[in-house]
């Protein structure tokens, strides 16, 4: 399989040993360079990076274990952008707002009922609003829906549902209304964003060495004008597998992340969270980017951090158009 180097790199966290977890993206509305990359401290709270990967913000409000981004979302009668994370400590969603200067401001939380909260993502239906899947290390999801409350925000159960083993990476396409969930011994299921489907998910990749490698870890979607991808976190064998986004989910490949000796970059090893974007980003990441998190942060050895990958650099491995 092809190893493609990454082009930038995070500051690390600030805690040492199994910290890092899960990142976002946030496009600046007006200027493509200052958007923003978020990441999760999951022993300490939230983290903001510039494109760069130098440390804009650190919210230490606890242990969040993964984040979503959903933009230009209108609730109580206002536009905004929010952050959405899985607050381990509280059981409950932390929600923050990202204002136009990419500044993160915590608004509170939203308990989701769930024992222990693991992963979470993101669903802007056709219809407005905001909905999300939140999940429990026992494999229990729980699917909310976002409202406006005072200076805050409230979440409403619509449905629950659970899958056999422990799943956390999700992602919803919102443009065709699939929720595809990452279960971590089984492989990528599919199923239905909505909440009124009584649809059963289908298993589009099983778990299997040389393709997915268990655990089955994060889980993206790559809207491009040529091709939408679902991009997995291979972790058992440090790999990121690529698929169709649309049916029959056809396999595309898969890579591997490696040094970069002239940027002195590390590769990647055991990631946990990824997210990409198609939004021209400028330079390298013109189609985009990929950020993932580093298991093992080396060059030099240090606390975790998150690597970024021009999408370019993958459709150019891969053969995508």
């Amino acid at each position: 399989s092809p190893v493609i180097p990454a082009r930038g790199q995070t500051a690390p966290v600030g805690r040492f040993g199994d910290a890092a977890d899960d990142p976002a993206i946030w496009i600046h509305p007006t200027d493509p360079a200052r958007s923003r990359l978020l990441g999760t401290d999951k022993k300490w709270g939230l983290l903001s990076y510039d494109l760069a990967g130098h440390e804009l913000q650190a919210l230490g409000v606890g242990r969040l274990n993964n984040v979503d981004v959903r933009q230009q979302v209108r609730l109580g009668g206002q536009w905004v952008d929010l952050a959405v994370a899985t607050h381990r400590d509280q059981s409950a969603l932390a929600i923050f707002e990202i204002d136009a200067d990419g500044v993160l401001h915590d608004k509170g939380r939203a308990p989701t009922g769930l024992g222990d909260l693991y992963g979470v993502c993101l669903y802007q239906p056709a219809g407005g609003g905001l909905e999300v899947f939140a999940n429990d290390t026992d494999g229990r999801f729980v699917h909310m829906r976002i409202a406006a409350d005072g200076d805050g925000y409230r979440a409403e159960r619509l449905r629950a549902f659970a899958f056999d083993g422990q799943a956390e990476g999700c992602v919803v396409d919102d443009a065709q209304g699939r929720l595809f969930v990452a279960e971590e011994k089984a492989g990528l299921w599919v199923m239905s964003a909505a909440a009124a489907s009584a649809a059963a998910p289908r298993l589009i990749l099983p778990v299997a060495p040389g393709r997915l490698q268990a655990d089955a870890e994060g889980l993206a979607l790559y809207p491009g004008a040529a091709g939408s991808y679902l991009v997995a976190s291979s972790q058992g064998d440090s790999h990121y597998v690529v698929l169709d986004a649309r049916p029959p989910y056809a396999y595309r490949g898969r890579f591997r992340i490696g040094i970069h000796p002239a940027l002195g970059i590390d590769g990647t090893s055991d990631t946990d969270g990824l997210e990409v974007s198609s939004a021209n980003l400028g330079g390298v990441f013109e189609r985009g980017l990929m950020v993932v998190q580093d298991g093992r942060k080396r060059l030099p050895d240090g606390a975790q951090n998150f690597k970024v990958v021009a999408w370019r650099d993958i459709a150019r491995a891969l053969a995508l158009p």
